[in-house]
């Protein structure tokens, strides 16, 4: 498994017509014949970078079960055993104690984290806030909020960091969307908190993933705790200022705050001050990064394939921006294929993860009590049983007939099952308002050419060195 047997960093090429951007080649060897030592450095390499530790057989077989130090690990990818796993059977597989070991201590009850009847309760009580009405509500604030701050995070002509620039357009989506831009902070300050956030989800600790006591010090998690406190206490103040305004009957702005703080639970019962603040730092932990770093993928993407960037730009200039925001999304569906191969290729949130709570069998497979199951995005958006040039930036693939041969569970870049993704609608309406409004004001050139950005896995999909692009106004 050394990283000397193999090259373990390609550099970018060109494949039939088609760019085939710079990724790791995945471990050859199987689980099954680790040493000691290989499981030690698997490890390692999980918790600096879970792609890193992408094995060949899971981009090229279908459910790979293997047996590594007395743990079976399944990796999922063939479409009866997703729909088995994660539909038809869910209830025997429960969230992995890893995952909640890193998403708990942050999330607490919020909908990713939850489980059981709480979760179940949350789910019902937030369905009704992301129904096509209330997501319908949200692009135009989102237009507002973008075309506002275009021209300050992608000054003409600089050299910028593309990811930070769309992660701070992102954030102010968000902050507008949630709470009506009513949070009072610095926005170099809360982006540094949320980064900091982000670290502490999205990168486990090695006692996590031995699964060691709870009681011994995580110390790669120390360093967030202040962060995460700040972000709740801003989260706690500005609900409690607009729950006050609600109580007195006040007029107030029709935002996600405003839906969480006056949607009931099936008591009859209003979210607690809680359940509120938890379900925030959800949204904030999977609706700010996951978008901005599709976005970001996308302008890399772009910026080598000049061919297909000529075609999204010239559908972007054809909108019409003068009918519904909401509307947008349906009048631009090369872009919207561009963001979906961009999310194949990086999938915003990679990893799906469940732990066997019963014995199960699956194509006369038997998968045993407390089997490790999941589904590695990186691998299945890029397995050679499911895709065409699987490693190539392809958007036609997403196109008219080519669009109707993808299966039901070959692309999930919002997860399956009844845990699916609850503000996918969101995110896509999202995207589709974000780039009409940057690509039609901006062309993100590329300038470090010896340099390509290599992904990095955290809890979502991003550059491991900020992505250098230069902007020239259009």
């Amino acid at each position: 498994m050394s990283r000397h047997d193999y090259k373990f960093r390609p550099d970018p090429k060109w494949e039939a017509g088609f760019f085939v951007p710079p990724a790791p080649v995945p471990m050859p060897k199987p689980l099954n014949e680790w040493s000691r030592m290989d499981v030690f450095d698997s490890i390692l390499a999980m918790s600096r970078n879970p792609i890193n530790a992408t094995t060949k057989a899971s981009m090229t077989e279908e459910d790979v079960m293997s047996d590594a130090m007395g743990q079976t690990v399944v990796v999922v990818t063939s479409p009866e055993a997703v729909r088995h796993i994660f539909i038809e059977n869910a209830a025997n597989y429960g969230m992995h104690p890893v995952r909640q070991s890193i998403l708990k201590p942050a999330l607490k009850d919020g909908l990713i984290a939850a489980e059981g009847e709480v979760w179940r309760k949350a789910r019902r009580a937030l369905s009704p806030i992301f129904t096509p009405r209330h997501i319908g509500e949200f692009p135009e604030p989102m237009q507002r909020v973008t075309e506002a701050m275009v021209p300050d995070v992608f000054p003409d002509g600089e050299i910028i960091g593309a990811d930070e620039a769309f992660l701070k357009l992102a954030y102010g989506v968000l902050s507008e969307t949630l709470f009506s831009g009513e949070i009072d902070n610095n926005l170099d300050d809360a982006l540094k908190d949320i980064a900091t956030f982000m670290n502490v989800l999205g990168k486990p600790d090695p006692l996590d993933l031995i699964e060691a006591p709870k009681w011994l010090p995580r110390l790669t998690k120390l360093g967030g705790r202040k962060a995460i406190a700040r972000m709740r206490a801003q989260v706690t103040e500005v609900s409690d200022r607009r729950r006050h305004r609600i109580d007195a009957g006040k007029d107030v702005p029709k935002d996600f705050l405003t839906l969480l703080l006056t949607t009931k639970t099936d008591d009859g019962e209003r979210l607690s001050g809680d359940q509120v603040e938890d379900q925030i730092m959800t949204f904030i932990g999977a609706g700010h990064e996951t978008t901005s770093r599709a976005l970001t993928w996308l302008t890399y993407l772009l910026s080598q394939d000049t061919k297909t960037r000529s075609r999204f730009e010239a559908e972007i200039d054809d909108l019409d921006m003068t009918q519904p925001t909401k509307n947008w999304i349906n009048h631009i569906p090369f872009a919207m294929a561009c963001f979906n191969e961009s999310m194949r290729l990086y999938a915003p949130a990679p990893l799906i993860s469940r732990i066997a709570l019963g014995e199960d069998k699956i194509d006369e497979k038997t998968i045993p009590k407390d089997a490790t199951t999941f589904i590695n995005l990186w691998s299945l958006h890029r397995h050679s049983a499911h895709w065409e040039k699987p490693n190539s930036f392809d958007p036609e693939r997403f196109m008219g007939d080519r669009a109707k041969t993808i299966g039901r569970f070959d692309f999930l870049p919002f997860g399956v099952g009844h845990r699916v993704c609850i503000g996918q609608k969101f995110a896509l309406q999202e995207a589709a308002v974000m780039m009409a409004v940057v690509f039609k004001a901006v062309r993100l050139n590329w300038v470090d050419e010896e340099d390509h950005p290599w992904p990095l896995m955290r809890i979502t999909t991003r550059p491991e060195k900020s992505l250098r692009m230069q902007v020239e106004r259009r």
